[in-house]
This record gives structure tokens, C-alpha cells and sequence, in this order.
């Protein structure tokens, strides 16, 4: 991935810490912008995915947001793909209500998400479709 493995960790950390953040102040925008445009738009997971937009939407309505696993992350094609683990972790409730895999790819130096979903496999050929460009910005 990168040489600096704290670099990394933070690279990888910073979109999730910006889209937890939004999500509490009910920033559409600021949790947009760390969406890849196609993947905010549209699930390009498949069954078990949601766009970004809809996962702006529930997380802001039902107060939960995405705790990434980054210890368990999985970087492919070189970091050009990094499949994070989540926890959707409900602030009110204090715990975790649901498991989802994030699809993060870079753009301009900086990660942003491209898809998310229930099923590993499906996000696994998320990430194959992006690594063969057969997803493009």
C-alpha cells in the first residue's frame, strides 16, 4: 500500500472519521464528498449495497454510523482498492447492529468509497471491476 504504515492507517481512517462526523451533524455534503460520485449515486455493490446516498439517509435517521475494522482491511492492485470491514455502530445504543464491507478506492491521492455491502463476494467484484477499469470516473 504505502511505505509508511502509520501514513496508511490515516489515509485509510480519514474518510471514515470525516463521513461519522457528517452523519452526526446531518451534513449531506460533507459525507458526499467522500463518496466516489458514481458510488454515491448509485450501489454498484448489488443486492446487498446501498448507495451513499441512502446510507447518508439511514445513518443520519437512525443514528448509527460506519466503525471501520482497519486492522482487517485488505488492500488490493497495489492500494489502488482497499476492502475495510465495518461495524454499523449505533451511537445511541452504544453497540454495533449490523456487519458491512466498504469498497474504498483512491482518487486524487486521497481514499473515498466507492460501494458497501452485506456480502464480501459482492464487494470483492466491486473491487475487480474498478481494478479493470470497467469503472471509471
Amino acid at each position: 500500500m504505502m511505505q509508511d504504515p502509520d501514513a496508511a492507517q490515516k489515509a485509510l481512517a480519514a474518510p471514515f472519521e470525516a463521513m461519522e462526523k457528517a452523519i452526526r451533524d446531518t451534513d449531506e455534503a460533507a459525507f458526499k464528498s467522500r463518496w466516489h460520485a458514481r458510488g454515491f449515486e448509485k450501489n454498484l455493490v448489488g443486492g446487498s449495497g446501498l448507495a451513499g446516498k441512502e446510507v447518508f439517509e439511514q445513518g443520519s435517521r437512525k443514528k448509527w454510523f460506519l466503525k471501520p475494522g482497519l486492522a482487517q482491511a485488505r488492500a488490493l492492485g497495489d492500494g489502488a482498492a482497499v476492502i475495510v470491514p465495518c461495524e454499523i455502530w449505533a451511537w445511541e445504543k452504544g453497540r454495533a447492529v449490523d456487519k458491512v464491507d466498504l469498497l474504498l478506492v483512491k482518487a486524487n491521492e486521497a481514499y473515498v468509497v466507492l460501494g458497501g455491502g452485506e456480502k464480501r463476494a459482492e464487494v470483492e467484484a466491486l473491487a475487480s471491476r474498478w481494478l479493470k477499469k470497467e469503472i471509471t470516473d
